[in-house]
């Protein structure tokens, strides 16, 4: 027989007009004992005043209470038997819409907010822990596992997050949570971009001998961390094969593996066909056409056809929906296309939108071509003759490059890469490609390559790692290797 989780609950709560008279507290019933160290609380009254109840909890356990305030109205019945503390107030203040907290010999009691989402999510898991530090073989507990985790993940905890679910199959390998919790364990690290992880995870998602519904999700999965380690025709063949063994169930199933698809196709660079994997979402009328990774698509398949204008528009609507950093690499990359397609104004216009999310010193140097373009002048501040730091040394190494002098474009990044504290990651990724330049034609294209193999992993946007891609891939081609080249535009330099 299953032992219940808790041997009691409370049963009723009621209000009513309550006084702390003596007889009262007498008849509320306490007492306490020591097991392994821990102290268990037994507790046991019948319509007793709130307050009372756990007042005579404290006084057992040795604490303090404060914050009843008006809530000494409230009667309730409760009977539990050998509990922690922390239990016996969840479920004796719980019951009345009450929360607490422990610090030191002090109890404080306050009312839930059921607006406070974060307060809500640290309750729960709290509960959940609770349980399962009291029940850890109980069959629910890999599913409070599940939920512990998902916590985690709305606090934006994602490396706890996964060390959760990995609880599930290194403690529960028998369960049916443990599909979902190598499903998601693989899905956190995707997000991640640690895409060897990932497919570990895929991989042993299909290996599991359990019933799950994860079988398309983990293929689809799989194939998106391909592409991103440099295989996107092995990825276009996995699609095939989901396609032909599990057919989409609906439209919307449907969109988000040709999505996959026109991924592998920018990859291959294959651009037209990526254009029309995305027309046929568009057909289908899918929720996706509003999304950042169906307009990051189109802004790669358009730029790669040489459609500056489009290209550039495509990367404003992604700024509008990525987040963090790829917001202004996205502006970036849509003002130089803009400029590249003689589009003055507009560019002015994505110069703006940039200057709303915090501008970034690169935005600053296209304004200025910008402002040469169309015949205005500017007002250059007089500079100090001073040591620059690293934002002014890339300003410098910039129109060093431009200017076509090595030299003083080495000289520039040398104190950078050595200490580049001080950069946003975008300023970074763009001293790695202007350095890797430089290396090519002072130290040959092996210490180029080498530079950017290092640094890849460190850089957590995929647009910046992008960049680092395309000069790869452009120093490949400039040495006439042709097959590296294409490997290199999918990430992966050999």
């Amino acid at each position: 027989m299953k032992r219940p989780i808790a041997l009691a609950l409370v049963v009723t709560s009621t209000l009513g007009l309550a006084f702390a008279a003596p007889q009262e507290r007498e008849a509320i019933q306490v007492e306490s004992r020591s097991l392994d160290g821990e102290l268990l609380l037994s507790v046991r009254a019948n319509d007793k005043p709130l307050d009372n109840i756990i007042e005579a909890l404290a006084d057992e356990a040795g604490m303090r209470v404060s914050g009843f305030d008006g809530r000494r109205q409230r009667l309730i019945t409760v009977d539990l038997y050998e509990r922690p503390l922390d239990m016996v107030l969840e479920f004796t203040l719980g019951s009345v819409g009450l929360d607490f907290t422990l610090e030191g010999n002090h109890i404080t009691i306050s009312g839930h907010d059921a607006t406070d989402r974060d307060a809500l999510l640290r309750a729960a898991s709290r509960g959940y822990q609770r349980a399962l530090n009291t029940f850890p073989s109980a069959e629910a507990a890999p599913a409070a596992h599940l939920s512990q985790a998902w916590i985690a993940e709305q606090n934006g905890d994602l490396g706890s997050a996964i060390a959760m679910y990995q609880m599930i199959p290194s403690t529960y390998p028998g369960y049916p949570e443990l599909a979902a919790a190598e499903f998601h364990s693989a899905r956190l690290y995707e997000e991640l971009g640690n895409w060897r992880d990932a497919i570990q995870h895929y991989d042993r998602l299909a290996e599991l001998k359990i019933d799950h519904d994860f079988h398309a999700a983990q293929r689809l999965g799989r194939a998106r961390c391909t592409i991103e380690l440099g295989d996107p025709k092995a990825a276009i063949f996995q699609l095939q094969n989901l396609d032909l063994h599990s057919p989409a169930l609906d439209d919307d199933e449907a969109a988000q593996r040709i999505l996959v698809r026109a991924r592998a196709n920018n990859a291959r660079r294959d651009y037209q066909a990526a254009l029309a994997d995305l027309d046929q979402i568009d057909q289908l009328q899918s929720y996706l056409v509003r999304s950042a990774d169906y307009q990051r698509n189109t802004a790669i398949a358009l730029e790669g056809l040489e459609l500056f204008g489009p290209a550039a528009r495509a990367w404003l609507a992604y700024a509008e929906r990525a987040l963090g950093n790829d917001r202004l690499t996205a502006v970036e990359l849509a003002v130089e296309l803009f400029l590249d397609a003689n589009d003055e104004s507009a560019a002015l216009y994505a110069i703006r939108f940039g200057e709303t999310l915090g501008g970034s010193p690169k935005l600053t140097a296209l304004s200025g071509v910008i402002d040469e373009r169309l015949g205005l002048v500017r007002v250059q501040p007089t500079k100090p003759t001073s040591e620059k730091g690293p934002a002014e040394r890339l300003e410098r190494a910039r129109a060093a490059w431009q200017a076509g002098d090595l030299s003083a474009t080495y000289s520039a990044l040398g104190p950078v890469m050595n200490d580049s504290r001080g950069l946003i990651e975008v300023d970074r990724a763009e001293v790695l490609c202007l350095w890797a330049r430089c290396l090519d034609r002072l130290e040959g294209l092996d210490a180029a390559i080498d530079v950017l193999r290092t640094n890849r992993p460190q850089l957590t946007s995929l647009e910046n790692r992008m960049r680092l891609d395309v000069v790869a891939a452009d120093l490949y081609e400039a040495h006439g290797r042709f097959d590296e080249a294409v490997d290199a535009y999918g990430g992966t330099y050999r």
